[in-house]
């Protein structure tokens, strides 16, 4: 066995190639292999009886793009959309405030506050926010104990219930990315902004905000990626009046068992989100460029 550790020692390469193989082996057979069976499937055909027939065609993805899946399509996109606008919005200034503006004791205190609800199950936070929306709920028992309302407000089941489901669980996913960049900020170089004599919000939006764009920029695709393949919150808050990508592709495989056109939507939805991020990061980082 020594012989074999001296061996490696002498020659890095082979050290080198010995520790990525493992890593490798888990990548290729735990990811790539299922993604190329699913890219085989996605060209596939579902028999009468749920299973799959391995006649190959393009029939998946022609269905794919009939009106009742675009519309689909666009609610996800445009409700992903607005959860990570609403996400950045609220994100950004609790990051802030922890990076720049507190103590390093309540820094900490607050960063455990935000990271908190990763400490529960996302399913049992779900169940949460159908007691809290629900007819007989907190807000609407609450309003009705005030004299504010007569008749309860229907909050479950409505795409606002969706939209706070999502922001509720996507939000930490906004702050910390931000806050990671922040806290390496350098200070003194909002010291030299005022000295030159700009005032606190123009080194807010020429110094601070394009600094910590790599943070924002993270976060949003974290948000982006996670909203727009979300299933459990749409299904639970919104039922069957808002599906979004996520519930038509579980639907497939769960219930209609047409495996292939389930692979054929999933990575439809792989191929515009990278493309679409793409096409952010170049903007991103073009933007950037303009402002220094």
């Amino acid at each position: 066995m020594e012989h074999v550790i001296q061996f490696f020692r002498r020659r890095p390469v082979l050290r080198a190639a010995s520790l990525l193989a493992g890593s490798l082996v888990w990548l290729v057979g735990f990811f790539l292999v299922p993604l190329a069976y699913l890219l085989a499937v996605s060209f596939a055909h579902r028999s009468p009886y749920g299973t799959i027939e391995w006649t190959f065609g393009l029939g998946n993805y022609s269905r794919a793009f009939q009106p009742l899946y675009l519309e689909i399509y666009w609610r996800s996109f445009w409700m992903a959309l607005v959860t990570t606008s609403v996400c950045a919005v609220l994100g950004y200034p609790v990051a802030y405030t922890i990076a720049l503006r507190a103590s390093p004791r309540l820094r900490s205190t607050l960063l455990m506050l935000v990271v908190i609800p990763f400490w529960t199950s996302f399913l049992i936070r779900t169940y949460a926010w159908m007691v809290i929306l629900r007819t007989e709920g907190l807000i609407n028992s609450a309003a009705r104990s005030l004299h504010l309302l007569h008749d309860p407000l229907r909050l479950l089941y409505t795409p606002s219930a969706v939209f706070i489901g999502l922001v509720y669980g996507e939000l930490p996913f906004m702050i910390l990315p931000i806050y990671a960049v922040l806290q390496k900020f350098d200070r003194s170089l909002l010291e030299a902004a005022q000295d030159l004599g700009a005032g606190r919000w123009r080194t807010f939006f020429r110094v601070t905000l394009p600094l910590s764009a790599p943070g924002f920029a993270a976060g949003a695709v974290l948000v982006f990626i996670s909203s727009v393949g979300a299933f459990i919150t749409p299904d639970l808050l919104g039922g069957a009046r808002t599906m979004m990508v996520g519930n038509l592709i579980q639907n497939q495989f769960a219930l209609v068992r047409d495996q292939p056109f389930g692979s054929a939507v999933a990575f439809l939805l792989t191929a515009v989100v990278l493309l679409m991020l793409l096409a952010g990061l170049r903007r991103a980082q073009r933007v950037t460029r303009e402002m220094f």
